[in-house]
């Protein structure tokens, strides 16, 4: 039986529609997988304007396991395989259409006469009979010899249809076949394309393309619309589970201001949050406590791959935590979940040895034994002395601690102000911010090294017209952290701060904490010589921390609390009081202009009476007066020009 339709029996079309199916669903996720794998297997050693730290090298064999482990799976695993598939079917249907040729049927495709007769629409009738006179010469089947069969089967059809072209272009009937129906022969037989080899739709292979049509259709299409919708709804856009933001956010509910909040306090509720029954079933909020508590006191032999997969979701866990916490504006559990976040960067319980026990190679016992616990006071110390506070015995190991340490940045406030933008002072009801300008340095560094190194410009707001349009983009502008310094977490982590704002009057923070990614680390690099010369320049970090509400609608001074914390290493936090004076603007003092009064009946005059609407009737005798009288020389006083500004 003839087919209606016209079959794909040369490839010339189905793979190509197979590379663009397959191409749109897998460069997308081919660089969402590379992306994902870059980003978590960045090198170990970090780099910011030369700051540098080997992280690995002094990692657990268990953390460094896990995190190869981490990096693997985002290639090894499902998705990496049908990824692999895919690429492959990719380079099938792209060689099968690099090496199939186009169907050498010439009947085929549309009745073009002048495409066939080689000449240009608006031929002449001579020009049309002597081109077809040379290509009847040309394809006459008496003039083809030593050709193969299928070689003169293809001729004899071009021959054909140079005929049939030549009597489209001049013979009636046929032209007027040709314009009505498209064709010399008069009205074809309608067929339809399909870009399927005849064998899939009629032929003994139809059941599988009817069974995978189904399965696509009918299995595979709703199942990953299913899924998707289910973790929609499932997880907020902070990436965590909806029972434990319900959960969050019941648990600030029943706060009693009165509670001290603790660092146990968040471990009791992170330990209830549902992503851990997810990731270890049968586990309970104590059993994950206890994963907590092993972690926290680096004992890594008893931590399982499972148990380090918990301990890498804290961070996102916490940062949920403190959206609820800043939505109620609680101080307390917002920077308790702070400091919790840190005492698991560095796998430490909180103590005030803190400083000195995040370094490696540290003795924890002989540590508790000294009187030192700043990281400052111990680095200015000889390297003996050194030795015996930390515990260590060689000198290898105290100079890779030491090496360590210098890459710690502790930073110093230099200054803090509220800025209006565009105004010398904070102004009522307008959109403030806060400018804090610190020095980043080492503890082996002191305050007076960098007396007579800040150059004044630094210290100084820009006043550019970008910095009017964006004030935050000297924040952007600065060195992007470096990866911190954290060889106990499973997961390498991007060194961070975070800024808050209080109110003095309630104790209440004003908005959402701020994070900040970037901040000039280059002063660590300053050698204690360097340090001595008067042409060495330090270098000012900038914190901007943006003010949400608007400034008080009534002149005064309120009085508020700032605080920045590193989320990486124990050193001391910024926490100082700042007052936001609000003022008028400054006024511009008024000008004034000596000008004598104007002359009666001069042009000044008149004006001055039309605006007062007293214009009087002038009279022909005043008009002739007028002309002949003389001008008389005005006496202008001296002008002031000078403006200043009411001081602030």
């Amino acid at each position: 039986m003839n087919s209606k339709y016209s079959y794909d029996e040369h490839s010339t079309t189905w793979p190509v529609f197979a590379l663009a199916l397959l191409s749109v669903a897998t460069v997308p996720l081919t660089i969402q997988t590379l992306v994902t794998v870059f980003s978590s297997s960045k090198p170990t050693t970090g780099t910011s304007d030369g700051v540098s730290y080997d992280d690995d090298k002094h990692a657990p064999e268990p953390v460094k396991k896990y995190r190869k482990k981490t990096q693997k799976s985002h290639i090894f695993n499902k998705k990496g395989f049908f990824l692999l598939l895919a690429w492959l079917a990719i380079g099938f249907f792209s060689f099968k259409i690099y090496s199939t040729e186009a169907p050498s049927d010439v009947s085929s495709g549309v009745f073009d006469p002048y495409e066939l007769l080689e000449i240009g629409f608006g031929t002449s009738e001579k020009e049309i009979k002597s081109h077809y006179k040379k290509l009847t010469i040309k394809y006459h089947p008496d003039k083809i010899r030593n050709k193969s069969e299928e070689e003169k089967k293809e001729l004899e059809e071009r021959f054909v249809l140079i005929t049939k072209a030549y009597k489209a272009l001049t013979d009636e009937t046929t032209r007027e076949n040709f314009e009505k129906y498209g064709h010399p022969d008069g009205p074809q037989e309608t067929s339809h394309g399909i870009a399927l080899p005849k064998a899939l739709i009629e032929g003994a292979l139809s059941p599988v393309l009817l069974a995978i049509y189904i399965t696509l259709i009918g299995l595979v299409l709703p199942y990953l619309v299913n899924s998707w919708w289910t973790k929609t709804k499932s997880y907020t856009k902070k990436g965590v589970h909806n029972e434990t933001a319900t959960m969050f956010l019941e648990n600030m509910l029943n706060f009693k201001p009165s509670e001290i909040v603790t660092v146990d306090t968040i471990l009791q509720w992170l330990s209830e949050a549902k992503e851990f029954e997810l990731i270890k079933p049968s586990s309970t909020s104590d059993d994950i406590l206890q994963v907590f508590r092993a972690y926290l006191s680096r004992s890594n032999a008893k931590l399982s791959d499972s148990d380090y997969e918990v301990i890498a979701l804290v961070p996102t866990l916490i940062n949920a935590l403190v959206d609820i916490s800043a939505t109620f504006r609680n101080t307390d559990i917002t920077n308790t979940a702070f400091e919790t976040l840190k005492s698991f960067s560095q796998a430490l319980l909180p103590s005030i040895k803190n400083e000195l026990l995040q370094l490696p190679n540290v003795d924890p016992a002989a540590v508790a034994k000294s009187p030192i616990v700043r990281l400052s006071k111990l680095m200015k110390l000889p390297k003996e002395e050194i030795k015996k506070v930390l515990g260590i015995t060689s000198d290898a190991k105290l100079q890779e601690t030491l090496d360590v340490a210098s890459t710690i940045p502790i930073m110093n406030l230099v200054k803090s102000e509220f800025k209006v933008t565009g105004e010398k002072v904070v102004t009522p009801q307008s959109n403030a911010h806060i400018s804090v300008k610190v020095i980043v340095k080492t503890g082996a560094q002191k305050n007076s090294d960098f007396r007579g190194k800040i150059a004044p410009e630094d210290m100084e707001e820009p006043d550019s017209f970008e910095y009017l349009k964006d004030p935050f983009k000297i924040v952007s502008e600065q060195p992007e952290l470096p990866t911190a310094y954290t060889p106990y977490f499973p997961a390498q982590r991007q060194a961070k701060y975070v800024a808050f704002i209080v109110v003095q009057k309630d104790g209440k923070i004003t908005d959402s904490p701020v994070f900040f990614h970037n901040l000039d680390l280059s002063n660590l690099l300053l050698t204690e010589e360097e340090l001595k010369l008067e042409s060495t320049d330090a270098k000012v970090g900038t914190f901007k921390i943006p003010f949400a509400q608007p400034t008080p609608t009534e002149p005064g001074k309120y009085q508020f609390r700032v605080i920045i914390k590193s989320l990486d290493y124990f050193t001391p936090d910024l926490d100082f009081p700042l007052v936001m004076t609000v003022e008028e603007p400054p006024r511009v003092e008024e000008i004034s202009y000596d000008i004598p009064e104007a002359e009666e009946g001069s042009l000044a005059d008149t004006m001055a009476q039309l605006k007062a609407g007293k214009l009087t009737e002038i009279d022909e005798e005043e008009e002739g007066d007028d002309d002949e009288s003389d001008l008389e020389e005005e006496d202008w006083s001296d002008i002031n020009t000078d403006t200043e500004d009411e001081d602030a």
